[in-house]
């Protein structure tokens, strides 16, 4: 799971906390210029690179199918 935050830090206290969970910070991909593979080999773009937050300050995302139909989403920075 991708949790995109502003302050590591503070979410990793915090799900740490409230989950339980163990949290490792995990740099996005520099683009998402692997969309434009995906349909070559089978899969399917279900929604483009879309900005998170109203400026993107959280970085962008992308939705894909795998051939198989799993779905699937990827994190860029920028």
């Amino acid at each position: 799971m991708v949790i995109p935050s502003k302050n590591y830090q503070k979410s990793k206290i915090f799900f740490e906390k409230v989950f339980g969970w163990k949290v490792q910070k995990v740099p996005g991909s520099r683009s998402l210029d692997v969309l434009k593979l995906i349909g070559e080999f089978g899969g399917k773009e279900l929604k483009g690179k879309t900005p998170i937050g109203e400026n993107a300050e959280y970085g962008y995302y992308a939705l894909f199918e795998d051939p198989q139909g799993n779905r699937m989403g990827l994190y860029s920075e920028k």
